[in-house]
């Protein structure tokens, strides 16, 4: 079954209260876990070691979310995650202006060190 990746860079709009933010965004990623094709999820804070200096996160976002995605049609797992948006747990500690960058990619292939 073919697979995609779905990234969501992010920051909270309180950095005083970031502990709150990552609760709730461990009860968005399980409401994301219920629809099917979604496979699992990771998160990620950007490392204060990057290889180019001053970098952090993406485009300031420190948060990363990765989600595996296993589908026959990614159109319709977009379709379904905006649709059931209004279904999920939102909060006014995510930063919605900027929003957060939201990125769909289709598996191109794997390499493994041999």
């Amino acid at each position: 079954m073919p697979r995609a990746l779905m990234l969501v860079a992010s920051r909270p709009t309180d950095t005083n209260r970031t502990s709150d933010f990552h609760d709730w965004y461990a009860l968005h990623v399980q409401e994301l876990l219920e629809l099917d094709g979604i496979r699992s999820a990771t998160r990620w804070e950007a490392s204060d070691h990057q290889l180019i200096p001053g970098t952090e996160g993406i485009d300031g976002r420190r948060f990363l979310a990765l989600y595996e995605i296993e589908c026959d049609d990614v159109e319709a797992i977009r379709n379904a995650i905006n649709a059931t948006s209004p279904n999920r747990s939102h909060s006014e500690l995510l930063e919605m202006d900027p929003l957060p960058i939201t990125v769909l990619f289709e598996h191109l292939g794997d390499w493994k060190k041999p």
